[in-house]
């Protein structure tokens, strides 16, 4: 049987810097946006404004950590320091990760404007490195350890996206409470949320910048199928590997009404990803199950959540 390029991409990666963290910056202010997403996908886009140029980042919960293409970094004119190869460790989809040889990197002071005051990033840093899953047009992403600092709400419907207290009070009335509110947990750097199953619950990466909802091999055993599988080429974070793609039931998000989740179909991305072990999870919840909801991201709360319209 052939395979087909994928339009599915993963973006998530959990990267550990032996020695000093990168700083996730200072991120401030309150600013309401048109929802921009990424070409030939659902995954949100920030363009950010500086002194040096503009710079398209992915808003993806899913990464530990910002990262800039290298011809992004060039053309805003930043300093790159190669870091070792035992300064590092790096998980992700694809084959090659082990061929990946990232810098580390000041970002300028970034901003965003729409209505409201602003939200302004300072002091943030970012690795410098190629990422074969970016979508066309975009320069990087920003990762978990900036989101994590504003409320952010993303609605798909309404085409707008809102960071700061403009997130805490558009969109909907205050006193329509949220369909589902998710309970997030920070795990290496990143927000795992709980799902349920016809064989239990499942802990799963939550995860803006995939397209799609990826299974691990030992999830989809125990999950319906519904059609037959089909191999694909799918674009990970370290380049090309061969997945199959197949609609599943028995996989929901908590909170749906008794048994929806038991015959409601989804699609899924079937996928050895080493993140999977890395988190101790089996899932990895992108677009797939988010690009239809309203989504208020509470990453900044002492005890974080997801809330869902």
């Amino acid at each position: 049987m052939g395979l087909a390029m994928g339009a599915f991409s993963l973006v998530a990666a959990l990267i550990q810097l032996h020695g000093d963290p990168l700083a996730g910056g200072r991120l401030t202010g309150s600013v309401r946006l048109p929802l921009e997403r990424a070409q030939g996908g659902d995954t949100p886009v920030l363009t950010f404004s500086s002194p040096r140029g503009s710079v398209r980042l992915l808003l993806d919960t899913g990464a530990s950590s910002a990262m800039l293409t290298p011809g992004a970094a060039q053309r805003l004119g930043l300093a790159a320091r190669p870091l070792p190869p035992r300064a590092f460790a790096l998980s992700g989809g694809g084959r090659g990760c082990e061929r990946l040889q990232p810098a580390r990197t000041a970002l300028p002071d970034l901003t965003l404007r729409g209505d409201g005051e602003g939200v302004s990033l300072r002091g943030a840093e970012a690795l410098v490195l190629e990422v074969a899953a970016l979508p066309s047009g975009v320069d990087g992403v920003l990762g978990a350890p900036s989101l994590r600092q504003l409320p952010i709400r993303v609605d798909p419907p309404a085409g707008r996206l809102s960071l700061g207290r403009t997130a805490l009070g558009i969109g909907r009335s205050p006193t329509t409470p949220p369909r589902q509110t998710l309970p997030l947990e920070w795990r290496r750097g990143v927000p795992v949320v709980r799902l349920t199953s016809v064989s239990g619950p499942v802990e799963a990466l939550a995860d803006t910048g995939a397209e799609g909802l990826f299974l691990s091999p030992a999830l989809a055993a125990r999950l319906h199928p519904l059609g037959a599988p089909k191999p694909l080429r799918l674009v990970g974070f370290c380049g090309e590997q061969t997945v199959r793609r197949q609609p599943f039931a028995g996989l929901g998000l908590p909170g749906e009404p008794q048994g929806l989740e038991a015959v409601r179909p989804v699609e899924g991305i079937v996928t050895g990803n080493p993140i999977f072990g890395d988190l101790g999870v089996e899932a990895i919840v992108g677009q797939e199950l988010l690009r239809q909801r309203v989504q208020l991201w509470r990453l900044d709360a002492s005890e974080p959540r997801l809330e869902l319209w």
